[in-house]
């Protein structure tokens, strides 16, 4: 099965729960818009995504104090159904569609997945709340959306943690939790109040596996030119931690910003050095 097969049995299943309804799921759910698509592809299909997804060791590790999960973008020939589903949010009739659920116009897509790729998250893996980069890597356009696809068969939400936490007002207040439930499609809107985290994984014997994409927009989702660099909080109570994580995304922020008015280049990491 190959990317244009996946991105027609996306399309026909948003299709059939119906573009006005996902638009208005979207609208109302608050001030980080998102909206939740269960039971997206296939359950064959999905399993074999299950099966097929990279082993952590095939992935680049990434551990630091705001986060430890592993994360990729090569595939193996055996893990080619993995690869073709993430390429396949990126065709343009997905990227259609989605524009008429979002009501976001001229949705570009990111095709060398500049920060999109797959995740794998097993015990003790985290990802501290943050907000995305505001841009994508030549700080020509900004940042819309994330497309979050999870495939972890057997997932026990309720037992294994790995919930999408999202925070609308702010860290200190209620957060929404989103749990990672197999074969589900989490859109969501980002900005720079789009606040979002993963808890830590519980599970001992399962891993939270997420194909990721990013859609970007020439237009500002504020109506006006802003930049952030990735920028990470502290959980609630984490108020040492917290501190220096901010304090440590307004220097690098900063950084960057000089750093391209200088060389009109931006500085962006690349988490996806290939394995050897």
């Amino acid at each position: 099965m190959n990317k244009r097969e996946i991105s027609e049995l996306v399309e026909k299943r948003l299709n059939e729960i119906g573009i006005n309804f996902l638009r208005e799921k979207y609208e109302q759910s608050g001030l980080i818009n998102h909206i939740i698509i269960d039971n997206l592809l296939p359950i064959e299909v999905a399993s074999r995504l299950n099966f097929d997804f990279p082993k952590e060791k095939e992935l680049n590790h990434l551990n630091a104090l705001q986060e430890n999960k592993f994360v990729g973008v090569y595939f193996s020939e055996k893990q080619k159904l993995v690869q073709e589903c993430l390429y396949a949010f990126q065709e343009k009739s997905i990227l259609k569609i989605i524009s008429q659920i979002t009501n976001i116009k001229n949705l570009i897509g990111d095709p060398e997945l500049y920060a999109g790729g797959v995740s794998s998250m097993s015990k003790g893996c985290f990802l501290n709340p943050h907000i995305d980069n505001s841009h994508d890597r030549n700080l020509e356009n900004f940042r819309r959306l994330n497309l979050l696809y999870y495939v972890n068969q057997n997932w026990i939400p309720t037992e294994d943690g790995g919930e999408l936490v999202l925070y609308p007002k702010g860290i200190k207040n209620k957060e929404e939790k989103i749990h990672c439930k197999f074969n589900r499609l989490v859109i969501m809107r980002t900005d720079n109040k789009s606040i979002h985290g993963v808890k830590e994984i519980l599970s001992k014997t399962n891993r939270r596996k997420c194909i990721s994409n990013y859609y970007f927009s020439k237009n500002s989702p504020l109506g006006k030119n802003y930049y952030h660099s990735t920028s990470f909080r502290g959980f609630k109570k984490e108020f040492i931690k917290g501190t220096y994580l901010r304090l440590n995304a307004f220097a690098r922020t900063y950084a960057k910003k000089v750093i391209y008015k200088i060389t009109r280049k931006s500085i962006s990491t690349n988490y996806h050095k290939k394995r050897d």
